[in-house]
């Protein structure tokens, strides 16, 4: 037993002696890190694509890279203060690393080749894009949408380089479909904005959309009168009966907002002609405000009775027969 512990500890000595030598030499890593602009005027902006990460061989002790790597606080920094309109082509050397807390890691440059990247700079402006909705809204059993899902603002405002903002024709928001709605409100949608090119700078990255739903309800509307409309004889003409009522089923509130006055029932005379029949449904005709949206907030209208009939009251010969005192 003694054995096996004095092995032991000779073998955790010898490990800490090798681990103590080998952290007092320097060591290279190769290492992926992000590529970032500072300094950039505001008139200004990047118009190019320069890559978000660059490959940099960083020397120092090993602890100090493992540690390093792991915190992912190395980056390469391009000053951007004295950048003028165009392109250019800019070294990356030392100068540009970084590595907050790691004093002892410095950049090796390549032995073979230099680090280079090309950026171009633009002059910077300010844009609205329009917003676009990839959405969809379903109202819950008994309930209904009354009007188009709006936009609360249909334009955002973004900031970039006047070349790459030209280029963008919309911005759309995730694709997105809510079911069930009962009641009116407002939904927050994200943006897709990590389709804008780089260095586009938005003012918001979601969208809002109100959503007006309202309870279905029913009401009807009694002795509204029916119009014969035309070129025909009034004397011989008329229509049985000459009033009806009328059941609209749709939006609580919209249906609360219409009265009688709101409601014209009307009848084509030519229709009976056409169409060969003595009684027709009459047409309908509802006045609403117009910023309601009828083929939404409008389910369904039924007349009562749905046919009226066209009564002739007194024939040609009948008038003639009278002329003559017959």
């Amino acid at each position: 037993m003694g054995n096996i512990i004095l092995k032991i500890t000779a073998l955790v000595c010898a490990m800490a002696l090798w681990f103590y030598v080998i952290s007092l030499k320097d060591f290279q890593l190769t290492m992926e890190v992000p590529l970032t602009f500072v300094k950039l005027p505001e008139a200004l902006a990047i118009a190019s694509k320069p890559p978000s990460t660059v490959s940099v061989t960083v020397e120092g002790k090993p602890l100090d890279l493992i540690r390093l790597q792991s915190q992912k606080q190395a980056a390469m920094v391009v000053d951007m203060h004295l950048a003028e309109l165009g392109s250019r082509r800019i070294h990356l050397d030392s100068k540009n690393f970084v590595a907050p807390n790691f004093a002892t890691v410095h950049y090796v440059e390549p032995d073979n080749q230099y680090l280079f990247i090309d950026v171009a700079v633009d002059t910077r402006i300010e844009r609205s894009i329009p917003i676009k909705s990839n959405t969809n809204f379903n109202a819950a059993p008994g309930y209904v949408i009354v009007q188009q899902p709006k936009l609360l603002q249909e334009d955002l405002k973004v900031s970039g380089a006047r070349n790459a903002l030209t280029r963008i024709i919309d911005i759309p928001t995730d694709s997105i479909f809510i079911d069930s709605i009962k009641s009116s409100q407002t939904f927050s949608v994200k943006l897709q904005t990590e389709l804008l090119p780089p260095f586009v700078t938005p003012s918001d990255t979601v969208a809002k959309i109100f959503v007006d739903v309202q309870k279905i309800k029913s009401k009807e509307f009694k002795n509204i009168p029916i119009q014969l409309i035309g070129f025909y004889d009034r004397a011989l003409n008329t229509l049985s009966p000459q009033q009806a009522t009328v059941e609209i089923t749709g939006g609580e509130k919209v249906i609360e907002a219409v009265n009688s006055n709101d409601i014209e029932l009307f009848i084509e005379y030519n229709r009976f002609a056409i169409e060969d029949a003595d009684s027709l449904a009459p047409t309908v005709k509802l006045n609403l405000p117009p910023d309601i949206d009828r083929s939404m907030s409008i389910k369904a209208i039924l007349v009562k009775p749905d046919k009226i009939k066209l009564i002739k009251t007194k024939t040609e010969d009948d008038n003639k027969d009278e002329e003559y005192g017959i």
